[in-house]
């Protein structure tokens, strides 16, 4: 959350927030001292999954695992531009990874999973000297009659006279339930025979070791659902529990672990003969696959049991290949090809074989020794640093663009339809690193030499994908960080006393699809959609409306391209489910308001009904659309792209008005067919009048049930929105307002006022509410805090001279706050130093129309 700095607060500190544990022996304490922290041990609390989506279950296509470890994780501050992994929209499964015993991933990392759709996994691992605790897994704690868990302690006896206890894996299902994330990898990377020095008893224990993971498998399908994932990262072998990495499925060492989880994660030091060998097995597994009904149905008191139906469910369910993760390392150490830029070669490989890639330690573009030889003249904590982090990180994932040069071969049609690859001065030095680690002559310098040529970002080999249904999209292309944050247009930057540069992944929103390659500008011609352009698609920081900028959209001159009856640009793949009417908004600026390119923007939909088993072809599809005069301010111009034998959508109610600071807003009403009641939006773009070119800035676009909107517009026009209740919970000493006199020449002076901040709904009994009812329809709140007594946010821009915002928040309702800097008032300050002063918090939420739909105040005492 983009909170200011001079508001000191624990809401980011990962330990009172306990978001790991060193030790079972603390997670036992954890949950021995928060009774009750999960009411139902059979409800799922994950949103997602309540909704109609598309199960995971019912994916076919080979996954990108990406898994977190920057810096150790946890590294996150709040106050500074760092690091973001900003590409979820493509990614099938998050890993959060750290080194402690136990990660939870943060609460911002949840929410932007959450927000691209994306699952996203917890850590529990065991290394170096960790065998006793591992020990303490299969063996659960002492409880007393007084400690009693829901659901009840399982046992499984296995090891001798010692039971398997399930006390670890159902409190790790709790944990996943009231975090909301959706599973675990497990990493066990100790030498069972070794610590045991015993054949016997490592049998035992490896095998003791595979019943609680798959119980830990199947109890969290019951709980949670199937969105439910264990990722068994191979390393211990099933045959003598030696610490013995395969690189490879191999019956004796590791098939029967990966029978037991979801997915197996293989290290990165295989090779092409890994591959194969893999490829043979998983060929001899589907030679004996049978229908799962041929054997008997897993349950949990059958998990010794259960390797042959758990393998026929992967085949039968089409996971079997899916599931098999090959390790690449981004760093190299090992990993075929070297890491770093040229990790998509691996990628490429893993892929070919049809087999899932597991991306480790993505953070190499922050964190590499090699990359920072450019880096050398600033710190992290510089603009710089983060600008010259984005460009290589652009280069790994997208790539990087630039116009094409206007004075070269103009006289060739077409010419300008491309644009330009760029390769940063990193490629190279990366790529000598690789020839000195992989023992290759060094490349020598040059386009001609270079990676360029042959350069995939690795997000080429991955493009979005339809993941799961929902009943709603927004997108403002935010990054994860920010220099200040754009509000309506207005951009908020004051370190001191506002909003500075910030890092929350929260923020986060998905990506359009146009980074790789540019976006293909498309005409409807004589009844046939053409590909008449492209256009250059950036995110820029400079201009904005909301998050930490938008997108810039330049479409490339081409005077030979034929001019059809109506151009778009498709910007963002989805999933969404309509509901009988959906409102659509798109938020755009022209970039030259004056210019003669300065055309209106409207939206275009690419339609699917899947009971007709029909979709639409991007090629031929059939569109129609309202124009108005084109020389009226603001026009209006709203297109709808349908299916050829039925209009599924029908566009009413368009609309464009102009808003704050230059931008425009254009809507439209969406009325799906009662023939068609389970249409799906699969992406949406936007378009333009003919004849004009596309050069504008987009801030947002969202679709969203008509419902929605329609409370939220009867509000903003007949009545205030909906109060919120605001309490300030000041801490034990009750302690009025104090002011720290300022140092000589100080700008500001620090509030003290320690106290906890909270806001919620209040129900029709006037009590808080505190379930999740109203939370979808809030993107973001915004926090003000006002010196002048005053509690109304809906002042003109003149009587807000004392309102400054303090923070935007996405994913939580409450916060800590020790105190606050605040400009020093030179009429008012006390003699003494020392003084009370009325100071208020105002809480804005903002719906997904931009509007607000709620308010709240209170005051500071």
């Amino acid at each position: 959350m983009p909170i200011s700095s001079s508001i000191q607060t624990t809401i980011n500190n990962s330990r009172k927030n306990d978001s790991y544990f060193d030790s079972l022996n603390e997670l036992v304490r954890y949950f021995q001292s928060r009774p009750g922290l999960v009411p139902s041990p059979t409800h799922s609390s994950l949103p997602d999954q309540q909704e109609d989506q598309s199960r995971p279950e019912t994916q076919k296509h080979p996954q990108l695992v990406v898994t977190h470890d920057f810096k150790g994780g946890y590294y996150e501050n709040p106050f500074k531009r760092t690091y973001s992994f900003e590409w979820l929209s493509s990614v099938d499964i998050f890993v959060y990874f750290s080194h402690h015993r136990v990660s939870i991933p943060p609460k911002q990392w949840i929410t932007a999973a959450k927000t691209h759709h994306t699952r996203i996994l917890g850590t529990l691992i065991f290394e170096n000297d960790s065998f006793e605790d591992l020990r303490f897994l299969l063996s659960g704690p002492q409880l007393d009659g007084s400690s009693q868990t829901n659901p009840p302690t399982k046992y499984y006896t296995s090891l001798k006279n010692t039971p398997i206890s399930t006390y670890f894996a159902d409190r790790l299902i709790d944990l996943a339930i009231r975090h909301q994330f959706h599973g675990w990898l497990i990493n066990i990377e100790i030498d069972v025979l070794k610590s045991l020095r015993n054949h016997a008893l490592a049998g035992l224990f490896v095998n003791a070791i595979k019943i609680w993971v798959e119980y830990l498998r199947k109890q969290g399908q019951i709980r949670v659902g199937s969105d439910w994932e264990v990722s068994w990262y191979d390393s211990v072998s099933y045959h003598d529990g030696s610490l013995r990495w395969q690189s490879a499925l191999r019956p004796q060492h590791n098939l029967t672990f990966f029978s037991a989880a979801s997915s197996i994660f293989l290290d990165y030091h295989w090779s092409a003969r890994h591959l194969r060998d893999t490829q043979l097995l998983v060929d001899q597994v589907f030679d004996l696959h049978r229908p799962p009904d041929s054997y008997p149905r897993e349950t949990l008191e059958t998990l010794d049991l259960s390797f042959q139906h758990s393998m026929d469910v992967k085949v039968a369910t089409h996971q079997l290949r899916r599931s098999v993760l090959y390790g690449v390392d981004v760093f190299g150490r090992g990993c075929p090809y070297g890491g770093g830029f040229s990790s998509w070669k691996a990628a490429l490989d893993i892929l070919n074989a049809s087999f899932s890639v597991a991306l480790f330690a993505p953070g190499w573009t922050w964190e590499s020794d090699v990359l920072q030889q450019d880096r050398t003249n600033s710190q992290e904590s510089d603009p710089q640093w983060w600008d010259l982090w984005w460009r290589d990180e652009r280069y790994f994932w997208i790539g990087l663009l630039e116009d094409p040069d206007p004075s070269s071969n103009n006289d060739q049609k077409g010419s300008n339809e491309k644009l330009v690859s760029l390769e940063p001065p990193n490629a190279y030095i990366d790529s000598l690193r690789i020839a000195r680690e992989t023992k290759q002559e060094e490349p020598k310098k040059g386009v001609g030499f270079s990676e360029l040529p042959q350069h995939k970002p690795l997000l080429e080999l991955f493009p979005v994908r339809h993941k799961r249904l929902s009943t709603s999209f927004y997108t403002n292309w935010s990054l994860g960080s920010g220099h200040g944050i754009w509000v309506s247009g207005e951009h908020h930057f004051d370190p001191l006393h506002g909003i500075g540069d910030w890092t929350d992944l929260a923020m986060s929103s998905p990506k359009h699809d146009l980074s790789i390659r540019g976006g293909s500008v498309w005409s409807l011609c004589d009844g046939t959609i053409v590909q008449t352009g492209v256009a250059r698609c950036e995110l820029v920081e400079d201009v904005g409306w909301s998050g930490s900028g938008c997108v810039e959209i330049k479409e490339q001159v081409n005077d030979q391209a034929p001019r059809g009856t109506a151009k778009y640009l498709w910007m963002n793949t989805t999933s969404v489910r309509c509901s009988s009417e959906m409102e659509c908004r798109l938020v755009w600026k022209p970039i030259d308001a004056q210019g003669a390119s300065a055309a209106p923007l409207g939206v275009v939909f690419q339609v699917n009904d899947p009971s007709t088993q029909k979709t639409n072809s991007r090629n031929d599809p059939t569109i129609s659309g309202n124009f108005s005069d084109a020389s009226a301010r603001p026009p209006v111009v709203t297109l709808s792209l349908v299916p050829m034998s039925n209009s599924a959508l029908e566009a009413s109610n368009m609309e464009t008005r102009e808003l704050e600071n230059g931008w425009y807003e254009s809507t439209c009403r969406l009325k799906s067919s009662s023939s068609s009641p389970s249409t799906i939006v699969e992406r949406l773009g936007i378009t333009t009048t003919p004849g004009s070119r596309f050069s504008h800035y987009v801030g947002e676009i969202n679709l969203t049930p008509s419902s929605h909107s329609d409370r939220v517009i009867h509000q903003t026009q007949t009545q205030p929105p909906n109060s919120l209740e605001v309490i300030w919970q000041p801490d034990s000493t009750q302690q009025p307002i104090t002011i720290d006199c300022p140092a000589a020449n100080s700008q500001s002076r620090f509030i003290n006022k320690p106290g906890k901040i909270l806001w919620k709904f209040p129900t029709s009994s006037g009590s808080m509410e505190t379930n999740d009812n109203h939370h979808e329809e809030v993107l973001a709140w915004l926090i003000f805090i006002a010196n002048d007594g005053s509690s109304d946010c809906n002042l003109n821009k003149d009587e807000q001279m004392n309102h400054r915002l303090i923070g935007v928040v996405k994913g939580f309702q409450k916060f800590d706050i020790n105190g606050f800097n605040a400009p020093l008032i030179v009429n008012d300050r006390p003699s003494n130093g020392k003084g009370v002063e009325i100071w208020n918090v105002i809480i804005k939420g903002i719906g997904m129309h931009g509007r607000v739909v709620c308010i709240g105040f209170c005051s500071l005492g």
